[in-house]
């Protein structure tokens, strides 16, 4: 019997966590499991290649515009004479509005779509009324948390009838302890011995609140502790968390790498401490949290989203209100002072995260939830 055939439909396959966590899952299930073909609405974004090494076709462009009335007309004819089992969607509206059309096109038997996100950054609510519509009316919508899942059905509305939980998943086996490549990881981002290196493995974005660290990490320079920080990721903030590292005097003690595709080798193992200082928006169960527990590092966090349900206080690491920089200065001094606190914290998220996060756990949890849909069951 042939495996079931999955269309899956976004903006593009730009870096974030979803795009990667998508493209990781699909490594897993293309082709024994199902055939895997992708359509960005936009360009093809940084993934697509690798999206396309691992078997998956990717065709893009299907909107010039926002409001393109050429989009429905172009996914037609990329469409033409192809047959889905099941769509996966991105919850935006016009990914929703287009899936529609696509399934009527290519036969299919379910729409699926998944949330990361708790909330959206400069909005009042997540989903707009058409939105809201479009996920009611799918046969499941995934989320990756509890607290999530409560907020999308009290704030957001959503039915609770077609949401799935699905905790995301950390693969254990490429992300762990690197003690073998922590000197050289360390000398290629030109960190000394005496160093403290504070990682930020995050999009370079209003809500990852990087200000919010650069200012903890200015302070604590200025009582002579040794902190560098070392960011990850890319974003339109670029240029304002550049001229906050200036203005903070650290433009010698922050690196900024881009997007790295290489973290498991060569960021972590480089790492002292990981800290994600978000704003209350967007954060759920942060990935770039897990790779981090996972590769035995302690963890500074703000009490955000479903953050506390990865970063244990006192356990795994520590929380922090958002949006204080003393508190965030007072738990990083802690954990750097304290190095048998640090690495014990760190046992215990790599032990948290082997024990309850793991990543074949959660594709074995996506693949029968997509086998059922395909198969046209809801249950």
């Amino acid at each position: 019997m042939r495996p079931p055939r999955l269309l899956y439909i976004g903006n593009s396959l730009d870096v974030g966590g979803s795009e990667v966590l998508g493209l990781e899952i699909f490594r897993r299930l293309h082709p024994g499991r199902f055939r895997i073909e992708a359509v960005c609405l936009k360009a093809r974004g940084t993934l697509a290649d690798e999206y396309e090494n691992a078997g998956v076709r990717v065709d893009a462009n299907m909107l010039a515009t926002r409001l393109d009335p050429l989009g429905p007309l172009r996914l037609a004819r990329t469409l033409a004479g192809r047959r889905f089992d099941l769509l996966l969607v991105e919850p935006g509206r016009n990914a929703l509005l287009l899936a529609t059309l696509a399934r009527t096109l290519t036969r299919g038997r379910a729409t699926a779509s998944w949330i990361m996100a708790t909330g959206k950054w400069g909005r009042r609510r997540q989903f707009n009324r058409t939105e809201r519509l479009l996920l009611r009316r799918l046969e499941a919508v995934v989320v990756i948390a509890e607290t999530q899942k409560r907020y999308l059905v009290e704030r957001e509305g959503l039915s609770p009838a077609n949401l799935h939980l699905i905790p995301n998943g950390v693969d254990i086996d490429r992300f762990h302890p690197r003690p073998d490549l922590r000197a050289g990881a360390r000398a290629a981002l030109g960190l000394a011995d005496g160093d403290f290196a504070i990682g930020i493995v995050a999009s370079l974005t209003p809500e990852k609140a990087h200000g919010i660290l650069v200012e903890a990490a200015a302070r604590l320079s200025a009582e002579g502790l040794p902190v560098r920080l070392v960011v990850a990721g890319e974003g339109g903030e670029r240029p304002v968390i550049e001229a906050a590292i200036a203005a903070a005097g650290l433009a010698g003690r922050a690196i900024l790498l881009g997007i790295r595709r290489d973290l498991d080798r060569a960021v972590y193992p480089a790492l002292d401490l990981q800290v994600l200082v978000s704003h209350p928006y967007r954060e759920t169960l942060p990935v770039s949290i897990l790779e981090g527990m996972a590769c035995g590092l302690a963890v500074v966090a703000t009490r955000v989203g479903s953050v506390h349900d990865l970063v244990l206080d006192g356990e795994t690491g520590l929380l922090v209100p958002p949006g204080d920089p003393r508190a965030v200065a007072g738990a990083i001094r802690a954990l750097m002072l304290d190095p048998s606190r640090r690495a014990a914290y760190g046992r215990a998220g790599r032990e948290r995260a082997a024990r309850r996060l793991s990543f074949e756990r959660m594709v074995e949890a996506y693949a029968d939830l997509f086998e059922r849909l395909a198969a046209g069951r809801r249950s």
